[in-house]
């Protein structure tokens, strides 16, 4: 069983993080100019007319992206040969740019005509469903993705043990993606977490205003924390379904179905090892817990631990009639 540090931070502790204190700056996309040529031990420096900004190694990374120079190629470049490779496509570059700074630095890079969501929004509507001292289990937010898991004060208690109801909010960022919410259910006793899937949980945003956005993130949001209980009695009702004589199978079946991957599947394999009488309750806590394994722990596993964790909640919502033998779906007659 792998663990999840305990979580200590609260919702009134991302709030005071997430604040926004940003400015915006606009102009032409070859109007700025950096300086990677400041010395050994310095930060770059961005200069927007004659304002001067350091560049930490994130508003670095939010440059490359807007200027569409590779990452990895640019991480490797000496001091002056970042200056001129970042210099000349600026210089080079067409349309216009928005970039906003507060006094920490660069918070985003971005067109004009691609207006995000502030992330302090997010924190917003997630306190106007939990109080300000909810458990946040997760929260970031960067050049590429936004995250912020938030589960309920206070457990539902089963024979399983005790289970916390949440939602998870989140934003592809690097591509300027419509923010989504899902519901979330976290078992205390492995720490992990199981994300529900819900296809009606859908925010249109395209061609409405930032205002609006925020708006059809706090609706859908509600919708999803109405249904954790009933998602939390589904979790709990398969503790009745047992898979002691084709745990395997069941477990292959779920492999095939949700494209869950070799190594995943191994470990999920060993854990059900481990209970003489698994039940599908114990399956799906199973999947979830390999995302917490220290192999999928560095920021760039992200999208490999949430796909565990939304496979996990699959599997929860399922109800499709299925074989008794190979656990196939059975086609409606």
């Amino acid at each position: 069983m792998f663990l999840r540090e305990p979580a200590t931070r609260t919702l009134a502790d991302v709030y005071v993080d997430w604040k926004s204190r940003d400015r915006s700056w606009n102009s032409d996309a070859c109007a700025p100019a950096v300086d990677f040529e400041k010395g050994v031990g310095i930060a770059p420096t961005l200069f927007l007319g004659d304002h001067e900004i350091s560049l930490d190694d994130e508003a670095v990374e939010q440059l490359c992206s807007f200027y569409e120079i590779p990452r990895a190629f640019f991480g490797r470049l000496t001091p002056g040969e970042k200056h001129f490779v970042m210099n000349s496509r600026i210089d080079y570059a067409t349309g216009e740019v928005t970039i906003d700074y507060n006094d920490k630095g660069v918070t985003d890079v971005r067109k004009p005509s691609q207006p995000r969501l502030d992330v302090e929004q997010f924190v917003r509507i997630a306190s106007k469903i939990f109080p300000s001292g909810a458990t946040v289990l997760d929260d970031w937010f960067n050049a590429d993705d936004l995250r912020l898991d938030v589960i309920n004060p206070l457990p539902t208690i089963g024979t399983g043990g005790a289970v916390y109801g949440g939602l998870r909010l989140a934003q592809n960022r690097k591509n300027n993606l419509a923010p989504t919410v899902h519901p979330i259910l976290y078992d205390r006793d492995t720490t992990s977490v199981v994300q529900i899937p819900d296809w009606s949980l859908k925010i249109d945003a395209r061609g409405v205003s930032i205002e609006k956005i925020a708006e059809r993130l706090e609706a859908e949001a509600l919708r999803a924390d109405a249904r954790l209980n009933n998602d939390i009695d589904h979790l709990f009702k398969l503790q009745h379904t047992s898979i002691a004589g084709d745990r395997i199978t069941r477990l292959h079946r779920i492999a095939a179905e949700h494209g869950l991957p070799v190594r995943p599947l191994a470990d999920v394999t060993v854990a059900l090892s481990r209970t003489e009488e698994p039940t599908m309750f114990d399956l799906v806590l199973a999947i979830a817990n390999v995302a917490n394994s220290p192999k999928l722990a560095d920021a760039s596993k992200v999208t490999s631990r949430t796909k565990l964790q939304a496979i996990a909640g699959a599997v929860v919502t399922d109800e499709a009639a299925r074989c008794g033998m190979c656990h196939a779906t059975l086609t409606a007659a």
